[in-house]
């Protein structure tokens, strides 16, 4: 329904009559005040803020409303009615919230996040509404259905926010809504902040919006600064949308949940998809599910959204796997809008193909038809841009504004839709009229055509024939046995330790020196490179040089490096021990942000992986650029061949039907050799000269990818796939040691962004090839010494194979939370994260699964629990789930008594079988106390007042000493780790003082006198657990060095044996390890 209000604006006049009455000059008071901190400017209250409506799924009749208090707001309320100027109306409904979240925020606080839905609407109705928790409420607001038929309406398109939120984005945002004060909608495609989980960012962003996120529909999609390692929470809780989006089983699913959906609103289909999950699966999921939704739009028009663009702006992006995965479909469908962001520039354009056979009387300068690809920036960065891609694509880029903020306002009525730009000052700045008519659609520019610089393109290099090419001989590919077997890890630069002599950021590119027997290690983030002896992994010497690293190449004739280095560049660095470390030439300029480097001595080359423009090729003596090898655009690694002249390199886009490598011959005039198509995530690659071969390193740390492969270096034949982390993890570097067969392969699985975070401190892998399944005798390495031998103390840690590190094919994942031991049988039972909801028995002695229990939740195919306990007098297990309770039979796994709801989310549980109480561990505050046969609240105990931050995770009950013990975890700035209270009056007996406490699970044994905490972390240093006596709090044992448990999510401990049971959620090394203690029976 289209909405009418009367746009307000400033007038001219009363500006020019200001500035005369002060003289002519506009004075700001000097700011004497002190500045007001996140912590209390952005904090929750009893008063609801950040309310935000986003569509139902049915428009018509729906709407669902989000919005933020403190954890004291127990139940959010929304009263509402038809919209009446009655200031006291009457006939106010209400609805309770169907989702309370609570979020623990890197301010320290906690905040509630509750969501409701309003159905039983009627179409085209304005309605009020407010939301609070009864009694404290928010202003009275309203919004209005859509209607059921195509009525005209407008909606606001908004670029990457991200930066200058408060001080400079707003005002965009504001005069957005002046200009279309009658907007239905606010479209916005992603980086609405530039750091995922910051509160004062999503707080700037609600003060920048105003209250105008509770007035209009708010459709978004995640941008990449929306992710940390994993989609940030704070969006995931802020924005609910239709569960229309891709249905099956599987991560890519998961990853896509929520961010994936349409909306249909008065004849038009929006559609959002998520263009940070694109690889080989995500990209074709996808592809299939917007093919489908396309072809049966009910709807006259669509508007298809994403963060990334089809045509980037930026000359140093090129999403390929977008533009051939998506493109054709939004083509075939003739979008009418593709709406992105990402590259911080305002850009228009369409394919040239739309160009031709207009409809008769159409302006040839102006008009095409198809769809419209439109990319902008609502934030204060800004990108250089060009439209190479665009040109490279066989696509018109027709308008290209940079350093320039803009939002834009769309009408649509009457078979036309009418798009402006306008800078952050409300000007005009472009604009196009959509027509459709007589089943016909043609766009018509309102603007004169914009003549853009194509910008001075580089030498092509393999673009001419040779005046005398060289006769290709016909391949000979190498012969024998080609396997490989797990040597050694090297880790002497600890990449995840907690200190260290020599500590690597993210380890990058790698070179071997075959004289010397060195391995050369970049360090990107540090600016370091190491020299590490193999053969004991010791750091002989390191170097720091100007800049970040991207990879190296070896001279070790000349006893030289060349190093490429992030900022466009790269410098050639002595390793000669008179001058190691001495920057020798460069740096030499690059076109655009490269990724790899090799130089080939023999011939004068260097050769530079960009992937936005290809190979760049310099004369090595002197920097000089020579220009770009045909073809490689998209190229993410380089390695050269001084013995042949070959360069090969990797194509990091994983998308089907197009090479992953290519091989061109320098001595040829840069002919291409050959082209192959590999499994997914190809990224980094070396040569085995003596011997012809090829290696390929690949990313990702799941079982089915990272590792190498091994090719023939002349046809590319694989003659080898090592697949899995043991041969590689997540690698951004390969080295080959030519004399002993060694592939050394540098993991940086320690970024944040997706797949995950690293699981093992390991910077190395290194491998070797074994002939008939012997190892080839190399220098016989020494083995390196782990920091902590668990073997030789008193604690002895083995990893059960009941629930194994990699998923085997076809079975359902599994993630190890809570356990409990039954005393009289010593089976184990395990709680399972990963849904469906599962409790998996085990028999320690036989190291088996025994059976597979499924857990009676509320809705067992899609709930995952979070811990166990058992009672051994009824055979009974009480497991927790969501923010619930139930009990099952331990046998039969049938339902005895609940569902019981505690009063928010639960992470950890525990019961007095006695007593006949149930302690629920609240993430948010303290813990509950429940009455086990009702599920009545008997009390809820709070969080500390005077211990700094806290979120409850773990709980244990004594029933010998009726003492409750409760663990600490995720509170930036805690300083309690542990807090003891009494059974009985639940007062507080005693706290252990821990600064940022990660004790994410808790575990008494009173007749041992023994408390074990689990530790969440996943640094080497930092992860296992700790052991304390459970009188004093006085520490016993630290456990670490992943042997004892990595992301420990649960503990639990025979009584009878004193043996520990320790839940590794990422099962690294194993799902469940079986802990040893010196005083086990």
């Amino acid at each position: 329904m289209a909405r009418h209000r009367t746009p307000q604006r400033l007038i001219a006049g009363s500006i020019a009559l200001a500035v005369a009455v002060t003289g002519g000059v506009l004075v700001a008071s000097p700011a004497n005040a002190a500045s007001v901190p996140d912590t209390q400017r952005y904090a929750p209250r009893g008063i609801p803020d950040r309310i935000t409506l986003t569509p139902g799924e049915d428009p018509t009749t729906q709407q669902v409303i989000s919005w933020r208090s403190s954890t004291s707001v127990a139940e959010g309320i929304v009263e509402y009615r038809s919209l009446t100027p009655t200031p006291y109306p009457s006939g106010v409904q209400k609805v309770t919230s169907e989702d309370r979240v609570e979020q623990q925020t890197d301010l320290g606080y906690t905040q509630a996040v509750h969501t409701a839905k309003i159905t039983g609407l009627q179409p085209g109705v304005a309605y009020m509404y407010r939301v609070g928790d009864g009694t404290n409420f928010s202003e009275w607001q309203d919004f209005e259905t859509a209607s059921a038929g195509d009525e005209r309406f407008s909606f606001i398109y908004l670029g990457d926010v991200q930066n200058g939120i408060h001080s400079d984005a707003s005002r965009v945002v504001r005069n957005a809504f002046r200009d279309r004060p009658n907007a239905d909608l606010v479209l916005q495609i992603g980086d609405l902040v530039n750091d995922a989980e910051s509160d004062a960012e999503w707080g700037q962003l609600d003060d920048a919006f105003s209250y105008t996120l509770g007035t209009q529909q708010f459709l978004t999609t995640p941008g990449n600064h929306e992710y940390d390692g994993g989609l940030s929470e704070q969006w995931q809780n802020q924005f609910t949308y239709p569960d229309n989006g891709p249905q099956g089983e599987g991560d890519v699913y998961d990853e896509l949940d929520g961010t994936v959906y349409y909306t249909d609103h008065q004849g038009v289909r929006f559609v959002s998809l998520n263009s940070n999950i694109v690889d080989t699966e995500g990209l074709a999921v996808q592809a299939e599910w917007l093919d489908t939704v396309l072809a049966d739009n009910p709807g006259e028009w669509a508007v298809v959204y994403f963060h990334h663009p089809v045509y980037s702006l930026d000359e140093g992006r090129n999403n390929l796997g977008i533009r051939q995965s998506w493109g054709p479909i939004l083509e075939e469908h003739n979008v009418d809008l593709v709406l992105t962001g990402h590259d911080h520039a305002y850009g228009r354009g369409n394919l040239d193909a739309n160009e031709q056979n207009l409809p008769a009387g159409a302006d040839p300068e102006l008009s095409h038809t198809g769809p419209v690809y439109v990319s902008s920036s609502v934030g204060s960065k800004f990108y250089e841009a060009g439209p190479r891609h665009w040109n490279e694509n066989d696509a018109h880029l027709r308008r290209l504004v940079t350093g320039m903020q803009t939002y834009q306002v769309v009408d649509i009525a009457d078979g036309t839709l009418r798009f402006e730009s306008r800078t952050a000052d409300g000007a005009f700045l472009d604009g196009f009229t959509i027509t459709k008519k007589d089943g016909q659609k043609l766009v018509v520019d309102g603007v004169e055509p914009q003549v853009i610089d194509p910008g001075t393109p580089s030498p092509c290099l393999g673009c001419e024939v040779p005046p005398d090419p060289v006769d290709p001989i016909d391949p000979v590919d190498p012969v024998g046995d080609f396997a490989y077997e797990h040597l050694a890890h090297l880790d002497s630069v600890m990449p995840n330790s907690a200190g260290g002599a020599h500590t690597a950021a993210l380890p990058a590119g790698a070179a071997y020196d075959e004289g010397r027997d060195v391995l050369y290690l970049g360090d990107q983030n540090s600016r370091k490179v190491f020299e590490i002896d193999p053969d004991t992994d010791t750091v002989l010497r390191e170097m720091t040089l100007p800049e970040n690293i991207r990879d190296l190449g070896i001279d070790e004739e000349n006893k030289l490096l060349y190093v490429g280095q992030q900022n466009r560049n790269w410098v050639v660095v002595s390793i000669a021990d008179e001058d190691f470390g001495q920057v020798k030439r460069g740096p030499y300029t690059i076109i655009e942000s490269q990724r790899s480097i090799d130089v080939d001595p023999v011939n004068d080359y260097v050769y530079v992986a960009v992937p936005a423009r290809g190979v760049e090729v310099f004369r090595a003596s002197t920097g000089e650029t020579l220009g770009v090898i045909r073809g490689t655009a998209d190229a993410y690694y380089v390695a050269a061949d001084p013995a042949t002249g070959t360069i090969v390199t990797t194509k990091f886009q994983s998308v089907a039907g197009t090479p992953d490598l290519q091989a061109f011959a320098a001595n040829d005039g840069f002919r291409l050799l050959w082209e192959k198509e590999v499994r997914a995530g190809a990224r980094q690659v070396d040569i085995d000269s003596e011997r012809g071969l090829l290696y390929v390193g690949y990313t990702g740390t799941a079982a089915d990818s990272g590792g190498f492969s091994v090719h023939s270096l002349a046809s590319g034949a694989q003659l080898v796939d090592q697949v899995g982390p043991e041969f590689g993890k997540d690698g951004y570097g390969i080295a080959v040691d030519e004399e002993h067969e060694r592939v050394f392969v540098a993991n940086r699985d320690f970024r944040l962004n997706p797949p995950g975070e690293e699981l093992a401190a390991k910077a190395v892998t290194v491998s070797i090839r074994t002939d008939g399944g012997e190892p080839v005798d190399p220098v016989d390495p020494v083995d390196p010494v782990d920091p902590t031998d668990p073997s030789d103390g008193p604690y002895t840690a083995t990893a059960l194979t009941a629930i194994p590190t990699a998923t085997p094919d076809g079975a359902d994942e599994i993630r190890p939370v809570g356990s409990v031991v039954d005393p009289v049988t010593g089976l184990l039972y395990l709680a399972d994260e990963m849904r469906p909801a599962r409790v998996h028995v085990i028999d320690p002695e036989t190291d088996k699964v025994v059976r597979t229990l499924s857990a009676p939740t509320l809705d067992p195919v899609e709930d995952g629990l979070r811990d166990i306990a058992f009672d051994a007098a009824t055979n009974e297990l009480t497991v927790a789930f969501g923010d619930n309770w139930v009990v099952m039979d331990a046998e039969t796994g049938a339902k005895v008594r609940g569902p019981f709801a505690f009063s928010g989310g639960v992470r950890g549980m525990d019961v007095d079988s006695a007593g006949g109480r149930v302690f629920g561990a609240l993430r948010g505050t303290g813990f509950d106390v429940r009455d086990a046969a009702t599920g009545e609240l008997i009390r809820t105990v709070e969080g500390p007042a005077d211990g700094g931050a806290w979120r409850t995770h773990g709980i244990a009950y004594d029933a010998a000493d009726d003492r409750i013990y409760v663990s600490n975890s995720d509170a930036t700035g805690s300083t309690q780790g542990i807090r003891v209270y009494d059974g009985e009056d639940y007062s507080l007996l005693d706290t252990l003082n821990v600064d940022g406490a990660d004790f994410r699970s808790i575990a008494v044994d009173t007749a041992a006198d023994t408390l074990v905490v689990g530790h969440q972390s996943i640094t080497f240093d930092d992860s296992g657990v700790s052991v304390y006596r459970a009188s004093d709090l006085s520490l016993v044992e630290r456990l670490s060095a992943h042997a004892f448990g990595n992301k420990v999510y649960g503990v639990s401990i025979d009584t009878n044996t004193h043996a520990l049971y320790v839940s590794a959620r990422d099962r690294y090394p194993a799902g469940v390890i079986k802990v040893a203690r010196p005083d086990a029976g």
